[in-house]
């Protein structure tokens, strides 16, 4: 069975803004805050695509 290839990303945050995700990850017992930022996105982009799939199939 062939393994996923993983791709690495990298944001920019302020330092409120990682003391703020960090803190949110700690709150949701994440393992780190990028985990917590990963499935967070990833949460998000499902969302964002389920609704514009919808939008576009015909009625």
């Amino acid at each position: 069975m062939p393994s996923k290839k993983t791709i690495s990303m990298s944001i920019r945050v302020s330092e409120e803004e990682l003391e703020k995700l960090k803190l949110a990850a700690q709150m949701q017992a994440y393992a780190s805050y990028s985990e917590f930022v990963r499935r967070t996105a990833l949460l998000e982009a499902s969302r964002i695509v389920k609704a514009n799939m919808a939008e576009e199939s015909p009625k």
